[in-house]
């Protein structure tokens, strides 16, 4: 797509690209192209995108799969893009919001994704998406966590199951997402994916490749989620509890951040049990080794 296509799509739905949502949309053809790569697409898979905007990542999807679940919030951009794209009758365009909530994805959402995937299908499901940058974080954490929690137990409503998450996001954020102790972006994203999944920033991406351009440049990033990883960990939902809590205060030491996050007799509870496994209260979060965060949530109350 040339810009004249995307403001043709804009005038039609009466908007233009707004910060609020994180509306920067995908011009360069280079980048396109590593995006399709990195997915490693298949003529059976279903797809996830998240803030398709006027449909320039769709529209080179859509001849590659079985199906898109193309969802946005901008309900004025999302008919209009429909409209432009209605020849693509894989395309579902969805206007909602891919979160329902802290920790929780939109059980809608799910639902349209699971309908997509016909009974024996060998495609897998991906997220494939430019994402919007207030999304990133939570959005990647919560496709996780949620896959993690349906390895050892069936959901309720059912989870899917994504063979990898490919995408674009403020160079920053991937570098969270991808950050080794004692390092300056090292915190409860980089701890969380690197118990989940395996993760890789494939390209810089500069601020010149989207319309309107950001202010930062970018990263394309690939995540894989390994399922030989969720079987160590037994409850995700204490573990987001206890890297959170540790992160909050991530300039103390663990003993002041478990008494920063507890009442009296807890805080003492979970410090005895700290010490039970031989771990240094004195220690700070930023210092710990994710496998030591798996070890600490064991102490976490439920």
């Amino acid at each position: 797509m040339q810009r004249k296509d995307i403001e043709e799509i804009l005038t039609a739905a009466g908007t233009r690209p707004t910060r609020r949502l994180g509306q920067h949309f995908m011009m360069d053809q280079r980048i396109l192209d590593q995006i399709i790569a990195a997915a490693a697409l298949d003529c059976q898979d279903i797809i996830l995108e998240v803030g398709p905007g006027p449909g320039n990542l769709t529209s080179r999807l859509s001849p590659l799969v079985q199906a898109v679940l193309a969802v946005d919030l901008d309900a004025s951009l999302l008919a209009a893009a429909s409209r432009y794209w209605e020849k693509l009758s894989n395309v579902q365009w969805m206007t909602a919001d891919v979160l329902a909530g802290k920790h929780c994805l939109n059980a809608l959402v799910i639902q349209a994704l699971l309908a997509l995937k016909p009974a024996g299908s060998t495609g897998s499901v991906k997220l494939v998406s430019n994402l919007p940058y207030n999304v990133a974080s939570p959005l990647i954490i919560d496709i996780l966590a949620a896959q993690c929690a349906a390895s050892s137990q069936p959901l309720d409503p059912p989870s899917v199951c994504f063979e990898r998450l490919v995408f674009t996001v403020q160079w920053e954020v991937g570098q969270r997402m991808r950050a080794l102790p004692n390092t300056e972006h090292y915190g409860s994203l980089s701890v969380l994916i690197a118990l989940m999944a395996d993760v890789e920033i494939l390209a810089a991406i500069a601020p010149g490749a989207f319309w309107p351009p950001p202010k930062v440049k970018s990263a394309l990033v690939r995540v894989v989620p390994r399922a030989e990883k969720f079987t160590r960990i037994r409850d995700v939902q204490r573990l987001q509890s206890t890297v959170s809590n540790l992160f909050s205060h991530r300039r103390q030491n663990i003993s002041n951040a478990i008494r920063h996050s507890f009442e009296v007799p807890v805080a003492a509870q979970v410090l005895e049990k700290v010490r039970a496994i031989n771990m240094d209260p004195t220690r700070r979060a930023e210092t710990l080794a994710p496998e030591e965060f798996l070890r600490l949530s064991e102490c976490w109350p439920r």
